[in-house]
Protein backbone atom coordinates (compact mmCIF):
# COMPACT_ATOMS: atom_id res chain seq x y z
CA UNK A 1 0.00 0.00 0.00
CA UNK A 2 2.88 2.35 0.74
CA UNK A 3 4.11 2.10 -2.85
CA UNK A 4 0.61 2.79 -4.21
CA UNK A 5 0.14 5.86 -2.01
CA UNK A 6 3.54 7.17 -3.08
CA UNK A 7 2.70 6.51 -6.76
CA UNK A 8 -0.63 8.35 -6.51
CA UNK A 9 1.07 11.33 -4.88
CA UNK A 10 3.77 11.40 -7.55
CA UNK A 11 1.24 11.15 -10.39
CA UNK A 12 -0.67 14.15 -9.06
CA UNK A 13 2.45 16.20 -8.34
CA UNK A 14 3.82 15.59 -11.82
CA UNK A 15 0.62 15.68 -13.87
CA UNK A 16 -2.20 17.17 -11.79
CA UNK A 17 -5.22 15.85 -9.94
CA UNK A 18 -6.79 13.92 -12.82
CA UNK A 19 -3.85 11.55 -13.50
CA UNK A 20 -3.77 10.79 -9.79
CA UNK A 21 -7.50 10.08 -9.75
CA UNK A 22 -7.08 7.82 -12.78
CA UNK A 23 -4.35 5.82 -11.04
CA UNK A 24 -6.44 5.45 -7.88
CA UNK A 25 -9.39 4.13 -9.91
CA UNK A 26 -7.14 1.58 -11.61
CA UNK A 27 -5.94 0.39 -8.21
CA UNK A 28 -9.21 -0.12 -6.30
CA UNK A 29 -12.59 -1.28 -7.59
CA UNK A 30 -14.23 1.23 -5.32
CA UNK A 31 -17.95 0.58 -5.81
CA UNK A 32 -20.51 3.13 -4.60
CA UNK A 33 -19.52 6.65 -3.49
CA UNK A 34 -20.21 7.93 0.01
CA UNK A 35 -23.01 10.22 -1.21
CA UNK A 36 -25.14 10.75 -4.29
CA UNK A 37 -22.40 11.94 -6.63
CA UNK A 38 -19.25 10.22 -7.86
CA UNK A 39 -16.17 11.85 -9.38
CA UNK A 40 -14.34 10.43 -12.40
CA UNK A 41 -11.84 11.58 -14.98
CA UNK A 42 -13.91 13.00 -17.83
CA UNK A 43 -12.78 10.17 -20.10
CA UNK A 44 -14.07 7.47 -17.72
CA UNK A 45 -17.69 8.58 -17.32
CA UNK A 46 -19.92 5.46 -17.47
CA UNK A 47 -22.10 5.20 -20.56
CA UNK A 48 -25.50 6.80 -19.99
CA UNK A 49 -24.46 8.47 -16.74
CA UNK A 50 -25.97 11.79 -15.75
CA UNK A 51 -23.14 14.32 -15.52
CA UNK A 52 -23.59 17.15 -13.03
CA UNK A 53 -22.27 20.33 -14.71
CA UNK A 54 -19.38 22.04 -12.96
CA UNK A 55 -17.26 24.49 -14.94
CA UNK A 56 -14.08 24.29 -12.84
CA UNK A 57 -14.20 20.50 -12.77
CA UNK A 58 -14.60 20.41 -16.54
CA UNK A 59 -11.56 22.67 -16.91
CA UNK A 60 -9.61 20.22 -14.73
CA UNK A 61 -10.76 17.16 -16.70
CA UNK A 62 -13.01 15.83 -13.92
CA UNK A 63 -16.69 14.90 -14.21
CA UNK A 64 -19.21 14.62 -11.38
CA UNK A 65 -21.73 11.84 -12.03
CA UNK A 66 -25.09 11.38 -10.33
CA UNK A 67 -25.42 7.97 -8.71
CA UNK A 68 -26.60 5.06 -8.99
CA UNK A 69 -24.40 4.51 -12.07
CA UNK A 70 -21.58 2.10 -11.24
CA UNK A 71 -17.96 3.14 -11.82
CA UNK A 72 -16.02 1.56 -14.62
CA UNK A 73 -14.42 -1.63 -13.34
CA UNK A 74 -10.79 -1.48 -12.36
CA UNK A 75 -8.34 -3.06 -14.76
CA UNK A 76 -6.49 -4.52 -11.78
CA UNK A 77 -8.79 -4.45 -8.75
CA UNK A 78 -7.23 -4.90 -5.35
CA UNK A 79 -8.64 -7.31 -2.77
CA UNK A 80 -10.15 -5.72 0.35
CA UNK A 81 -12.57 -6.79 3.05
CA UNK A 82 -15.73 -5.23 1.64
CA UNK A 83 -17.23 -2.17 -0.09
CA UNK A 84 -16.82 0.12 2.92
CA UNK A 85 -13.20 -0.90 3.34
CA UNK A 86 -12.54 -0.43 -0.38
CA UNK A 87 -14.05 3.06 -0.26
CA UNK A 88 -11.90 3.98 2.75
CA UNK A 89 -8.74 2.77 1.03
CA UNK A 90 -9.75 4.59 -2.15
CA UNK A 91 -10.35 7.78 -0.16
CA UNK A 92 -6.87 7.34 1.31
CA UNK A 93 -5.43 7.08 -2.19
CA UNK A 94 -7.27 10.29 -3.07
CA UNK A 95 -5.69 11.80 0.02
CA UNK A 96 -2.28 10.92 -1.41
CA UNK A 97 -3.36 12.42 -4.74
CA UNK A 98 -4.34 15.62 -2.96
CA UNK A 99 -1.00 15.72 -1.13
CA UNK A 100 0.67 15.61 -4.55
CA UNK A 101 -1.55 18.44 -5.78
CA UNK A 102 -0.79 20.42 -2.63
CA UNK A 103 2.95 19.98 -3.09
CA UNK A 104 2.64 21.15 -6.69
CA UNK A 105 0.57 24.13 -5.55
CA UNK A 106 3.22 25.03 -2.98
CA UNK A 107 5.92 24.78 -5.67
CA UNK A 108 3.90 27.18 -7.82
CA UNK A 109 3.44 29.55 -4.88
CA UNK A 110 7.20 29.62 -4.21
CA UNK A 111 7.87 30.35 -7.90
CA UNK A 112 5.19 33.06 -7.88
CA UNK A 113 6.61 34.78 -4.79
CA UNK A 114 10.18 34.47 -6.04
CA UNK A 115 9.24 36.67 -8.97
CA UNK A 116 7.59 39.38 -6.90
CA UNK A 117 9.46 42.06 -4.99
CA UNK A 118 8.51 43.90 -1.83
CA UNK A 119 10.73 46.18 0.21
CA UNK A 120 13.59 45.65 -2.22
CA UNK A 121 13.72 41.86 -1.98
CA UNK A 122 11.78 38.89 -3.36
CA UNK A 123 8.68 38.17 -1.29
CA UNK A 124 9.79 34.56 -0.85
CA UNK A 125 12.54 35.83 1.47
CA UNK A 126 10.09 37.44 3.87
CA UNK A 127 10.09 35.72 7.25
CA UNK A 128 6.32 35.36 7.38
CA UNK A 129 6.22 33.80 3.91
CA UNK A 130 9.08 31.43 4.67
CA UNK A 131 7.35 30.41 7.87
CA UNK A 132 4.11 29.63 6.01
CA UNK A 133 5.94 27.57 3.38
CA UNK A 134 7.81 25.61 6.03
CA UNK A 135 4.64 25.03 8.06
CA UNK A 136 2.74 23.72 5.02
CA UNK A 137 5.61 21.42 4.02
CA UNK A 138 5.82 19.98 7.53
CA UNK A 139 2.07 19.54 7.82
CA UNK A 140 1.84 17.82 4.44
CA UNK A 141 4.48 15.35 5.57
CA UNK A 142 2.40 14.66 8.68
CA UNK A 143 -0.67 14.02 6.50
CA UNK A 144 1.36 11.67 4.32
CA UNK A 145 2.39 9.67 7.37
CA UNK A 146 -1.19 9.58 8.64
CA UNK A 147 -2.39 8.09 5.37
CA UNK A 148 0.40 5.51 5.40
CA UNK A 149 -0.45 4.19 8.86
CA UNK A 150 -4.24 4.68 8.96
CA UNK A 151 -5.47 4.22 5.37
CA UNK A 152 -8.15 1.74 6.52
CA UNK A 153 -9.56 3.97 9.29
CA UNK A 154 -12.44 6.13 7.98
CA UNK A 155 -12.14 8.83 10.65
CA UNK A 156 -8.39 9.15 10.11
CA UNK A 157 -8.78 9.38 6.33
CA UNK A 158 -11.50 12.02 6.69
CA UNK A 159 -9.24 13.96 9.06
CA UNK A 160 -6.41 13.80 6.54
CA UNK A 161 -8.65 15.33 3.88
CA UNK A 162 -9.72 18.10 6.25
CA UNK A 163 -6.09 18.89 6.98
CA UNK A 164 -5.25 19.02 3.29
CA UNK A 165 -8.13 21.42 2.64
CA UNK A 166 -6.89 23.77 5.36
CA UNK A 167 -3.31 23.60 4.05
CA UNK A 168 -4.44 24.31 0.49
CA UNK A 169 -6.23 27.41 1.73
CA UNK A 170 -3.07 28.59 3.51
CA UNK A 171 -1.11 28.07 0.28
CA UNK A 172 -3.75 29.75 -1.88
CA UNK A 173 -3.42 32.93 0.18
CA UNK A 174 0.24 33.15 -0.86
CA UNK A 175 -0.95 33.91 -4.41
CA UNK A 176 -2.88 37.00 -3.33
CA UNK A 177 -5.76 37.90 -5.66
CA UNK A 178 -4.54 35.46 -8.33
CA UNK A 179 -5.38 32.61 -5.95
CA UNK A 180 -9.04 33.18 -6.76
CA UNK A 181 -8.72 32.89 -10.55
CA UNK A 182 -10.32 29.89 -12.28
CA UNK A 183 -7.34 29.67 -14.63
CA UNK A 184 -4.86 29.59 -11.76
CA UNK A 185 -3.06 26.69 -10.07
CA UNK A 186 -5.42 26.70 -7.09
CA UNK A 187 -8.18 25.23 -9.26
CA UNK A 188 -6.78 21.70 -9.08
CA UNK A 189 -6.79 21.81 -5.28
CA UNK A 190 -10.38 23.05 -5.21
CA UNK A 191 -11.63 20.40 -7.63
CA UNK A 192 -9.65 17.77 -5.77
CA UNK A 193 -11.43 18.64 -2.54
CA UNK A 194 -14.85 18.32 -4.20
CA UNK A 195 -13.91 15.02 -5.82
CA UNK A 196 -12.54 13.60 -2.58
CA UNK A 197 -15.71 14.59 -0.74
CA UNK A 198 -17.64 12.30 -3.10
CA UNK A 199 -15.72 9.26 -1.89
CA UNK A 200 -14.91 10.06 1.75
CA UNK A 201 -17.07 8.56 4.50
CA UNK A 202 -18.14 10.98 7.22
CA UNK A 203 -20.66 10.77 10.04
CA UNK A 204 -22.94 13.23 8.31
CA UNK A 205 -22.80 11.45 4.93
CA UNK A 206 -25.18 8.62 4.13
CA UNK A 207 -23.78 6.16 1.54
Amino acid sequence: MRDTLVACEAAAHDGGFTPGLELALRTVEVGAPAGRVAAFPAGRVPTGAEVVPHRLAEMEGVAFVAWPHRPAESAAPASYDGPDDRRTVFAALLGAVRVGVSRRLLDDAVAHLSGRVGGGEPLIRKQLVLGTVADVMTALDAVRQLLLVAHRVPAAVADAHDRITALDWDTAKLFGASGYLAEGPVRAAYVGRLAADCWTDREDVQP
